[in-house]
């Protein structure tokens, strides 16, 4: 069984992420990488979502994974699957039950949004075992919950409950586990039926602005503006704004 499988519903694609025994290695990376790179090439698809096949997101490394020296010459880092998922266009949905630890957790951070079952815990426990982070968790982690709070995760490895992280912000919403995967596909129906141009063009100006100067930043939202006006898509919101009925998109 693949550790990442890809299923697509009309515009929502959903990747299944199982790694054996929650330990994640290059193997179970590289799949999850695989299935990011093929659904950012579907322009089709508005929406992803990606959930936990198994209990947990990720426990941590495996042991070979932690055996494998990084930086040398023609071998991709480890993190190149992660780096996939955050690369992919369209806006991610992350649904995390269990445990999200580790690499657990930096896959989560990759993705744009994160909603999590009442039960999900979250850590990251890497310099606790004499490790730093190798999936983008020290990098991404102060983005999402400010340096105080990631700090704290990273130099202490304490394991938070999905309350508190939805208090420091690394959530957006916590349910009930029975209700997960419907929370997650209601929130991608949302997102699928904006305009898929606009969507694409938000989360760019987000992720590529937050690196920037704010000025620079200012000026590089008001150049996708721009470039989103000359689309189809923007048209038909205006004429179906003026006509008073829903918008028909069509990604163009």
């Amino acid at each position: 069984m693949p550790a990442a499988a890809l299923t697509i519903d009309g515009p929502i694609a959903t990747i299944t992420w199982t790694p054996p025994d929650g330990r994640i290695d290059r193997a179970a990376l590289d799949a999850l990488g695989d299935a990011a790179r093929q659904v950012a090439d579907l322009p089709e698809v508005r929406a992803v979502i990606l959930r936990a096949g198994g209990s947990d997101v990720g426990l941590g490394w495996s042991a070979e994974a932690l055996a494998e020296p990084e930086g040398l010459p023609g071998v991709p880092p480890l993190g190149a699957g992660i780096e996939a998922l955050a690369a992919i266009p369209q806006p991610v949905v992350a649904a995390i039950a269990g445990r999200a630890h580790s690499v657990g957790l930096e896959v989560a951070l990759a993705c744009d949004i994160r909603i999590a079952a009442e039960g999900a815990t979250f850590a990251m426990p890497d310099a606790a075992a004499g490790g730093v982070p190798r999936g983008g968790g020290t990098q991404r982690l102060p983005r999402a919950v400010g340096r105080a709070h990631a700090l704290r995760l990273l130099l202490t490895g304490d394991e938070i409950d999905a309350a508190e992280a939805r208090r420091i912000g690394l959530l957006s919403r916590v349910v009930p586990a029975a209700e997960l995967d419907a929370a997650a596909m209601i929130l991608a129906q949302s997102i699928a039926a904006r305009g898929p141009v606009a969507t694409r063009l938000a989360k760019e100006a987000v992720h590529r602005g937050v690196e920037m100067p704010l000025e620079q930043a200012l000026r590089y939202e008001l150049d996708l503006t721009v470039l989103l006006q000359s689309t189809a898509d923007r048209a038909e919101g205006v004429a179906a704004f003026v006509e008073k009925r829903p918008p028909r998109f069509t990604g163009e």
